[in-house]
Parts: structure tokens; sequence; C-alpha cells
């Protein structure tokens, strides 16, 4: 889930970078053109506007010197001369007035009044031959209109006799131009520092421009250039003099280009704020998946029930609260072969019925199904004996049958643990002490429980620890071998050894087989601890036949797990090659109880061995249900006949005696040696020999001991006298 969750993010991320990258990009570029197109559209916009006041001023300056050439004419004559002004002011719409000015400064103005001038400045540069724009003024017919002046001489035979002034109202002209224009952007005329014309009537230049002032003295130091008003947007004013005094100025800020880019960022910043939102609703419903997975994970599939994941945690939780809490544990007996019996499909229907008789008597809420035939459920402690009851009364409730389609009542029992908290109590603790109480129920025979006490406490911590010691024997050179001579009677010498395993621990001391292989048995180390074992073995043997002893053949004991392991053959193989031991020198012991778990497979399995040249025995011979069926179906070439026969053959009124007999002759009719098992006596030995048996073995002969030991046995000729 780690590995999921961790590839689910960084697509995610990726995703999510990319989409951010991608929206910069779009936004960088958008940005790129927009400015470039709005910089590119505002000198168009101004340059197109100066040109056309260039001109406009040009041609305005042309008319009037036309017109002065023609007013001499008129001048003396006062109404000639209004006629003619009228006349030229009807055919001349750009002009707001005209009028002609006598050199005492007197205006006629093509309407007839007569008034003096107001811009004398401009008249008198104009009556010494030049041609001047006035200053701003307020129109003397109309004082709402702010105009400017066009001054030419007129000239008589050389001499001037006045001046004709054209009034010009530029900001009606400029706007007549600005309404024209297909350009965006908004154009400013100025003249001496004053606004002639702007575009908006909502917005004043001194609200566009934050610093009026600088752009002026700017404008007035410089005949055109550019001002920066905001460098995130590029909002800037360009300006350029037109002529004379007259400043055109556009304001890039209105061009509606410029939204694009606000527009862009904020629909870049929703699509990227999008693309969060789905990343987050995708989150959001992987967790919901990882916790839907994770409660999955918590419950049985077959029973609804919480599993061992939920047992823990649940137990966990209970404990840290400081609860107390009575753990129940309950495996139903003998419930594999009723499995194998009939089926695993019924053995389902058991377990389910199983499941809903507990939840009938206990919460369900903190009832679990921890394995195959497992249950446990947790209860709020209370006494001792209520305690005791309520695992009685689970014993007496699974006595009932239960009902199971097509095999019709089974009846099925179980064996119960008890285990209370205590304080600072652990999960794997009480999960231990319960499993070790169920155990000693069932090792009692079952159909009852067990109450964790201190006694089975120590019980158990001894057991504990002999595992944990157990776990890394074989790492640290912990076990040995024994070997046990085997005596043939046909050379009444020892021709054998079986070999035996034992552990010596630094802590524990010496430690019993009978202790410590059923342990090795049940946690899959019997499987290396075989393999070291068939190898010391093979070791052992290619040393005495090296210091001379080349036909001393060596038992020794095979597992279960051992034999029906993939890689046994395997290892077999690769153990002789690498001891270069001569395989007919080995004989591997099987039990018939461990052959019929899967006859099939170890019958190949010891005819591979056979193919190699290693011998077969069976031992404990005589003990099993199927002992004669089993002899036709396996490729064995000893019989070794349980101590138990031998230990009575003198005891039982003649029992063991004919059963050992009828052994011996079924062996020697399939050609079969026959090893006589717990020989501990003269008169046992004797009688053996006198039935036809091949070997003994037993304490009459040596107990094991060390290999250096047992091999000073094969030097005596004749160990027993007749």
């Amino acid at each position: 889930m780690i590995k999921r969750r961790i590839l689910i993010y960084s697509l995610l991320i990726i995703i999510f970078t990319s989409v951010v990258i991608l929206t910069i990009a779009n936004y960088q570029s958008t940005k790129k053109y927009v400015l470039t197109s709005v910089e590119r559209e505002t000198k168009e916009l101004l340059s197109n506007f100066s040109a056309e006041a260039k001109r406009f001023s040009n041609e305005r300056i042309v008319e009037l010197e036309l017109m002065a050439e023609y007013i001499v004419l008129s001048v003396h004559n006062e109404e000639e001369l209004v006629q003619f002004l009228h006349k030229q002011n009807s055919k001349m719409p750009f002009f707001t007035g005209l009028g002609f000015i006598n050199p005492e400064g007197e205006i006629t103005a093509s309407d007839g009044q007569q008034f003096p001038v107001k811009e004398k400045e401009s008249f008198e540069r104009a009556l010494n031959g030049e041609v001047m724009f006035s200053d701003i003024f307020t129109l003397h017919q109309d004082s709402t209109k702010k105009v400017t002046a066009i001054s030419v001489p007129v000239r008589k035979n050389g001499e001037i006799i006045g001046v004709l002034s054209g009034v010009v109202n530029m900001e009606d002209i400029i706007g007549e131009l600005f309404a024209e224009t297909s350009l965006p952007g908004s154009v400013f005329l100025l003249k001496d520092d004053e606004v002639v014309f702007s575009p908006s009537k909502d917005k004043s230049f001194q609200e566009i421009v934050p610093d009026v002032e600088s752009l002026l003295n700017e404008i007035s130091n410089n005949d055109n250039g550019s001002i920066l008003i905001d460098k995130k947007l590029e909002h800037y004013i360009m300006y350029e003099h037109a002529w004379d005094d007259w400043v055109v100025v556009v304001d890039s800020g209105s061009n509606p280009d410029t939204g694009t880019i606000s527009d862009t960022f904020w629909r870049n910043t929703l699509f990227v704020a999008v693309a969060l939102l789905v990343i987050f609703i995708v989150l959001f419903y992987v967790r919901q998946l990882e916790k839907r997975e994770k409660n999955m994970r918590k419950r049985d599939l077959l029973t609804g029930l919480g599993n061992r994941v939920q047992l823990e945690e649940d137990l966990a939780l209970k404990l840290q609260a400081g609860h107390k809490m009575t753990l129940y544990f309950i495996d139903l007996d003998r419930f594999k072969e009723i499995n194998e019996r009939i089926g695993y499909q019924a053995g389902d229907q058991i377990l389910f019925a199983v499941s809903r008789k507990l939840k009938q008597f206990a919460d369900k809420d903190y009832l679990y199904r921890i394995g195959g035939d497992e249950f446990v459920f947790i209860a709020n402690s209370k006494s001792e004996q209520e305690e005791k009851e309520i695992a009685s009364e689970i014993v007496r409730m699974m006595e009932n049958p239960l009902q199971v389609s097509g095999e019709g009542s089974i009846w099925i029992t179980s064996s119960v643990g008890v285990r209370s908290s205590t304080n600072k109590d652990q999960v794997d603790i009480m999960m231990q002490d319960a499993t070790f109480a169920v155990q000693e129920a069932k090792k009692k025979g079952g159909h009852q429980f067990v109450y964790f006490t201190e006694q089975l406490a120590a019980l158990n911590e001894n057991q504990r620890l002999l595992v944990n010691n157990l776990n890394s024997a074989l790492e640290k050179g912990e076990f040995y071998l024994v070997y046990q001579p085997i005596y043939g009677f046909s050379s009444e010498s020892v021709v054998s050894f079986e070999t035996l395993l034992r552990w010596k621990s630094p802590i524990l001391g010496e430690v019993g087989p009978v202790k410590f292989i059923s342990l090795l048995e049940e946690n899959d180390s019997i499987i290396a601890v075989g393999r070291w074992l068939i190898r010391e073995v093979a070791l052992q043997v290619k040393h005495w036949e090296n210091e001379g002893y080349k036909d001393i053949v060596v038992t020794l004991n095979v597992s279960v797990k051992q034999l029906l392991h993939p890689n046994f053959l395997h290892d077999v193989c690769s153990i002789i090659r690498e001891t270069n031991v001569r395989p007919e020198m080995l004989v591997f012991e099987i039990t018939e109880s461990m052959v019929i778990q899967n006859i099939e497979l170890a019958t190949q399995t010891l005819l591979s061995l056979n193919d190699l040249g290693i011998q077969i025995a069976l031992d404990d011979f005589g003990t099993g249900y199927s002992s004669l069926s089993i002899l036709k179906m396996l490729p064995i070439q000893y019989l070794k006949v349980d101590r138990t026969f031998v230990k009575e053959v003198e005891s039982d009124g003649g029992v063991s005696h004919t059963i050992l007999k009828g052994i011996i002759d079924i062996a020697n009719g399939l050609q079969l040696k026959t090893v006589m098992e717990g020989v501990e006596t003269i008169e046992q030995l004797t009688l053996l020999k006198k039935m036809g048996a091949h070997r003994i073995q037993g304490y009459f002969i040596s107990k094991p001991v060390l290999p250096e030991i047992a091999i000073e046995f094969v030097h005596n000729d004749r160990l027993i006298e007749d």
C-alpha cells in the first residue's frame, strides 16, 4: 500500500507541476504577445496623431497664408472685410472663427464684432512677420470654449499692414480624429502643461498619471519618450511634440488588450485551482479507498468478523486506556481432520455456523476470527469464578451439533484458553499466554478450558525462553550430534550408527530432544537444521572413511517437512557432491505417520533417494494403523521395530513375542532387514537372536555417544559373548 500511495502521490505531483508549468508558460506567452501588440499599437497611435496634428497645423497655416494674400483688397473697407471673413469662415469648418487684427490690436471678427486682441505676444510677433500659435485662451463669442489662434502676417507691397488670425478648437479637432481611429488607447493633447483634449470625462489625466509633475518636466526636456506607470501590466505613457508647444500623449492603459493579461492570469489561476481541486478530490477518493481497503484488511472475509489485525488494534486501545479485560481464545478440536474428511466448502460452513453461535453469546464488535479455526472475543474483566463460568459455557455451547448441507449433523467441540489482563499488560504477551492456555487445553484432550494462572505463566515463560534461544541455536553452533551403535547378529559386531541431534545452550544448559524437536517442526526451523544435520553426517562418514572405516553405515532421521519440501532432493544432491560421500553409506529414517500425509509425493521422493544409492528405514514400525499396507507402497530396505514390543516381550504372556516373530517373518519374506530398538538386557538380545532378527539397538549395546567414542565400538570384534 505504501508503494502504491507513493506512486499515486508522485503521479499527482507530476500532473500538478505540469499544469502549473503549462499555465505559467501560457501566461508568459500571452503576456509577451499582448505587451508587444500594445506597444506596437500605442506607438502607431502616437505616430498617427502626431503626424495628423502636424498635418492639420500646416494645412491651416497654408490656408491662412492664402487668405492673407486676398484679404489685402478688403482691408480698408470694413463691410467687404467682414463679408470676406464670413465667407472664408463658412468654407473653413476647421476654424472656429476668423479675424483681422489691425496694427492697433483691434480684431474684426467674421461675425462683424470688434474687440481687442487677447494674445498680444503672439499678435506682436506675427506683426513682425512670424507665423504664430497663441496660448490657450477663452473664445470671445463662447466663454465655454478654450481655443488657440494661428496668426500670419498680412502684407501689402511688402509691408505688413495687419495680422490674419484663425481660431482653432483643438479639442474638437482631436476628438473627431480620436473617434475615427480604430487603434486602441487614449490620446491626450497638451499645450503649455495644460490638457487641451482628454478622451474620458470619468477619469482625468492626473488620475491616470501618478506623478504629473515628473511627466511634464520630462516632456519639457525631451521631444519624445515613454514613462512606465505599472511594471506588472507594462502600463506606460508615450509622448511626442507635434508642433510648437503642442504635445500628443498616448496612454496604453486604456488599450483593451491589456485586460487580456489580467484575464489570462485569472483564467490560468482558475485552471490551476480547478486542477488542485481535482487533485484534492482524487486524494480524498484514494484516502477513502485506502481506508476502505484498510478496514477490509481488518475483516475476515468468511465470517465478517474482525481478524487478528483488528483484534490487536482494539486490544491495544483498551490496554492503553487502562481497561481491565479478559481474552477468551477458542480453538476447534480436530477441525483439520473434519475439514479433510468433509471438504473445505463444508468446513467453511462449519466455521460460519460457529461464528453465528459465538455472535449470540458475545459482543460481535469484540468477536474475532484470527485463524483457520481460531476465534477470540474480549470482554470486561469479572471475577475469576465468573470468567471460568463463561469459558465453561462456551465449551458447553459448542457441544450442540451443527447442520451442514450435504453432511447432516456435525458434532464438534472446542478448547478455550482464558487470559485476564493485568497492569501494564501488552498485546503480544496476552495473545501468547492465551495461545499457550488453549494449547494446554488441547494437550489434555480438548473439549475444556484452561485458565491462565501464575503456574501456567511460569511454564509458558520457560517455553518462551526455550523458543527464543532455539531460534538462534543453529547460527550460534549450539547443536551437536551423537551416535548410537547398531549391533549386527551375523557379524557379531557394530555395523552401523544412528545419528541423534542434541542441543546444549549456554543459557539453558543441556536440552532434551523431546523439548525442542517439536518446536523446530512448528516454526519450520527443522528445514535448515535438517540440512545442517545431513551435511554433518556426510562429513563424519567421509572422515571415518578416510581413517579406514570404509563400511560404516550411518542412519539419520528425516522429518516430514524436510521430506516434502520442494528443495529437499536438491539439497541432498548438493551435499553429496560437496562432501564426496558415498550415498550407500547413508540411511534415511522415516515414520509411517509422516509419509501418509502425502503418500504419492513421499513415495516419489523415496524412489529418487534410492536411485541416488541412499537406503530408507521405516522407523517405529508396528505403532501405526496402516503399518502392514504401507510395506507394499514404500521403497524401503530396513524395518526398525518400535521399542514397545521389545520392552514387553518377556512380560505380556507371549503377545509381543508373537508379534515380533510375525514382523521378522514378514520382513524376511520381503527381503527387508530388521532393527530391534530398545534392547536393554541380555535376555532380550538372546530372544531376538533366536527369532531371527538381523540387528539390535539399545542401551545394552551403548547409549548415544560422541563420534570419537562411537568409533571405538568398531574396534571390538565381539562385544557380546554367547
